[in-house]
């Protein structure tokens, strides 16, 4: 029987392993786009103005990422997103509204639902339930 530390370093080099961790993204130019399946969201609250917002987690073809779209988008959107579902987010511009404030403005597309992808070396074989991280 392998231990814990060989199992991850066989399925390592098997590319068999999974980053969660999201990593950070931020939109900042006309056209910045992601396109990912949508995870979960969370309520984060937020020092500045006083109101929170909501924060995206996706796994993109980059990996995992987070991001917030601001407080105005959240109003429209946040409870449209389904788990599961693949969409793209592109940045269309920072607009603004009265009272010196501004709000992001995005284009989203719902594109269908994610297709679960393995890396070659943990689908089983065929007729078969063995996993082999080679």
């Amino acid at each position: 029987m392998q231990s814990y530390k060989q199992m991850y370093d066989t399925a390592k080099k098997g590319k068999a392993v999974k980053t969660l961790t999201p990593q950070f993204y931020k939109f900042e130019s006309e056209g910045d786009q992601i396109i990912g399946v949508f995870i979960s969201k969370a309520h984060v609250d937020s020092s500045l103005g006083g109101k929170g917002y909501n924060q995206y987690i996706f796994e993109t073809d980059e990996g995992i990422i987070k991001f917030g779209l601001g407080q105005a988008a959240d109003t429209e959107v946040a409870e449209i997103f389904t788990p599961g579902m693949v969409y793209a987010i592109e940045f269309l511009e920072k607009a603004d509204i009265s009272g010196g404030r501004s709000v992001n403005k995005y284009n989203i597309e719902k594109i269908g639902v994610a297709e679960i992808i393995e890396p070659e070396s943990v689908k089983p074989e065929k007729g078969g339930t063995k996993v082999d991280a080679k």
